[in-house]
This record gives structure tokens, sequence and C-alpha cells, in this order.
């Protein structure tokens, strides 16, 4: 096999948060999905799209975990050759990916608040639920005292 193309099995591990970035990946096939350090999903990507440009081009430690969803096969670009690609772009160009990828580091930041708060309000609304039966069986209750007296009278 070329030392250019790599291959992971469905669920093997691309990259860590906090690994050092050495390469962007071209997906030749499959899908990659990216997990925030709390393990939520942020997003995917399938053939013919790179992931791993961003910690490249930054000159920053991965911030997401990269997992293959199914098995995948990438063409790897060292970031050195991702520089020389990078420095052949119109400055503009290169301007708006970088304001593009730092709203997309926003966002994911923002996307694990969302689940968190989702999650907790799932927990409140179980808790009250269960509060709510509690009631019901109370209430249940004094109906039927109620019911009894009214019955004896």
């Amino acid at each position: 096999m070329r030392k250019d193309i790599s291959t992971w099995s469905s669920s093997d591990k691309v990259y860590s948060i906090g690994d050092p970035p050495e390469y962007a990946y071209l997906i030749v096939s499959g899908i990659v999905q990216f997990f925030s350090a709390k393990n939520i999903l942020l997003g995917s990507a399938g053939p013919s799209e790179v992931f791993g440009e961003i910690s490249c081009y930054l000159n920053r430690n991965h911030s997401v975990t990269a997992i293959a969803k199914t098995d995948l096969v990438v063409k790897k670009i060292h970031k050195t050759e991702l520089r020389k690609i990078i420095t052949k772009t119109n400055p503009v160009i290169m301007g708006m990916l970088r304001s593009t990828y730092h709203r997309l580091a926003e966002a994911n930041i923002k996307q694990e608040g969302h689940v968190k708060k989702i999650n907790e309000y799932s927990l409140m609304f179980e808790k009250s639920t269960l509060e709510a039966g509690g009631f019901k069986n109370r209430i249940d209750s004094i109906q039927e005292k109620l019911d009894k007296v009214i019955t004896e009278k």
C-alpha cells in the first residue's frame, strides 16, 4: 500500500483531542465522526472531504477526537505539504477560511454546552414525572378516603 494512504476499521480512532497534528486527511471512502471531550457527536465527514486540516493550518493540537464510523480509507496530506498548498492560495480566501475555522471551534464548544443543558432538562423532566406520580397516588388515596366517608354516612 502507498505510504500516503491510510486505512482504519469501523470504530478505530484516527486521532484524539490534544494530539499534535501531523496530517490532514482526504477521505477516499468511508465516514469519520468527530467527538468532543465529553464524547458528544459534533459532526462527520465523508468521501472527497478533508478533515484534520484545521489543526494543521492553525498549528494547534486537535480539538476533537476523530473515529471511523465505517471502514475508512484516506489520503494523508502532511502538514508541510498542506502549508505549501495554503501559501499558494489567495490571502482573501485564507482569511475567510481562518475565520470559518475559528467559528467552527466556537460552535463545537457551544454545541457541547447545549447538549449539557438538554441533559439537565431531561433529568428535571424525569424527576418531575416521578414526583407527579407521587402526587397522583396521594390524590387517589385522599379520594378513596373521601369516598369511604361519603359511603359511611
